[in-house]
C-alpha cells in the first residue's frame, strides 16, 4: 500500500514539473506570434533564408509577370501581419520570360485573328463556337486572356467564335459585312451559309480601296441558305464608263496580261518633234497631285462597342471615310487620298477625339 502511494505521489510530481516546463517553454520559446517580413521583390532563396528560424512556412505559386524569374511579386499575408508559428505564407513568384502585349481580337474574322496572333508571337488555344445575334458567323466574340495584357510568348489564346444567329425554318440572317475588306466579307458570308454571286467594283475616293461599300440583300434580311449576295467594293481605278463595271478577278488578270502583250508587240513609233509654238489654250491644264494620308488609330479600352467616325477635309470638300461600330483595342489603318492640304478628324461615340493635318 505504501509503495502504491509512493508511485502515485511520484507521478503527480512529474506531471506538475512537466506542466510547468511546458508552460515556461510556451511563454518564452514556443507558440509565439511572428511578424511576417516584407518579402516582395526578393528572390525566393533570399526569402527562405530570412524566415528560417521564425517558424514560418512558405508556399510558392508561380505566376506570369514581367519581373525576372524567381522574383516574389506578391505575398499573403502582407508584411507586418502577426501570425502563429507554423502558419503558411503564400508567395507569388514570377515565372520570368518575355512578355508580349496581347492584341484585342474581338470583332475580327477568325482567319484574320489567327494570322494576327501568330504575327504577335501567340498560338490559338481552345475554340468554342456559339450562336450569336450580334456577331456574324466566323467573327470572334471573346478571348482568354482578355486584352490589354502582357502575356508570355507562345501562350495559347482561347477564342469564342460566332456561328451567327440561330437559323429558323432554314432562313439565314444576312450578316453585316459593310466596311470590311472583300476577302473578309467573302469568308464571313461563306461561313454564314451564303455565296457571293458577283462583285461590282465602284470608283470612289470616299471609301478606302478594297472595302465593301454596299451589298444586296441588305444586312439583317432573312434569306434561304445558299442565297446569292452581290457586293459593291470600292476601287481607286477609274472605270472606262460612268457605270459600275462588274468584273471578276480572273477577268482582271487576263485583261492586264493582254494589255502587257499588246504593249510589247507594238512597234515603237518615231517621235515627231513639234516645233510650232503652243498657245496658252493648247497647254495641258495643271492638276494638283493626289497625296495619301496614312491614318492609324488604336481604339482605347471600351466597356462596349461604340461608333467611330473618321472625317477628311481637303480642297474637294468634306467626306466621311469611315463610320462603323468598333470594339475596345481595335486597330484602324486607312490610306486616304487627298488633294492639297487636308485635315483628318476622328470622333468616337459622337465625341471629338483627335485631329491631324496633312500637307
Amino acid at each position: 500500500m505504501r509503495n502504491l502511494l509512493k508511485i502515485v505521489l511520484l507521478l503527480t510530481i512529474l506531471i506538475i514539473v512537466g506542466s510547468g516546463a511546458f508552460a515556461i517553454y510556451s511563454v518564452f520559446w514556443g507558440f509565439r506570434d511572428a511578424t511576417v517580413p516584407n518579402l516582395e521583390g526578393m528572390k525566393v532563396a533570399d526569402a527562405a533564408s530570412l524566415v528560417e528560424g521564425m517558424g514560418i512556412k512558405l508556399r510558392i505559386d508561380k505566376v506570369d509577370s514581367v519581373r525576372p524569374e524567381g522574383t516574389i511579386v506578391e505575398q499573403w499575408p502582407k508584411a507586418g501581419t502577426m501570425v502563429k508559428k507554423g502558419q503558411i505564407v503564400i508567395l507569388k513568384v514570377s515565372r520570368g520570360g518575355e512578355r508580349l502585349p496581347l492584341p484585342d481580337v474581338r470583332g475580327m474574322e477568325y482567319g484574320q485573328c489567327v494570322a494576327l496572333l501568330k504575327e504577335k508571337g501567340f498560338v490559338v488555344g481552345d475554340i468554342v463556337r456559339v450562336h450569336s445575334e450580334e456577331r456574324p458567323a466566323g467573327v470572334v466574340i471573346a478571348q482568354s486572356p482578355a486584352a490589354p495584357a502582357l502575356v508570355a510568348q507562345g501562350r495559347p489564346i482561347d477564342l469564342m467564335v460566332s456561328l451567327g444567329p440561330a437559323r429558323v425554318d432554314g432562313k439565314v440572317k444576312v450578316p453585316n459585312v459593310l466596311d470590311r475588306s472583300e476577302k473578309v466579307a467573302r469568308q464571313i458570308l461563306g461561313q454564314s451559309g451564303l455565296r457571293v454571286k458577283e462583285v461590282k467594283y465602284r470608283y470612289t475616293q470616299l471609301t478606302p480601296s478594297g472595302m465593301v461599300m454596299d451589298m444586296s440583300p441588305r444586312p439583317g434580311e432573312e434569306v434561304s441558305e445558299g442565297s446569292p449576295v452581290v457586293l459593291v467594293v470600292a476601287t481607286a481605278k477609274k472605270p472606262e464608263t460612268k457605270e459600275d463595271k462588274v468584273v471578276s478577278k480572273e477577268d482582271q488578270e487576263e485583261a492586264q496580261k493582254a494589255e502587257k502583250d499588246t504593249a510589247e508587240s507594238k512597234p515603237k513609233e518615231t517621235e515627231k518633234k513639234d516645233e510650232s509654238p503652243k498657245t496658252v489654250d493648247e497647254q495641258p491644264p495643271s492638276q494638283e497631285p493626289t497625296k495619301v494620308a496614312k491614318i492609324r488609330y488604336q481604339v482605347p479600352p471600351l466597356a462596349r462597342s461604340m461608333e467611330l467616325k473618321i472625317e477628311l477635309i481637303d480642297e474637294k470638300g468634306v467626306r466621311t471615310i469611315l463610320k462603323r461600330e468598333v470594339s475596345s483595342g481595335e486597330y484602324i489603318s486607312i490610306d486616304a487620298p487627298f488633294v492639297g492640304d487636308a485635315a483628318v478628324t476622328i470622333y468616337l461615340g459622337g465625341q471629338f477625339v483627335w485631329q491631324d493635318r496633312y500637307r
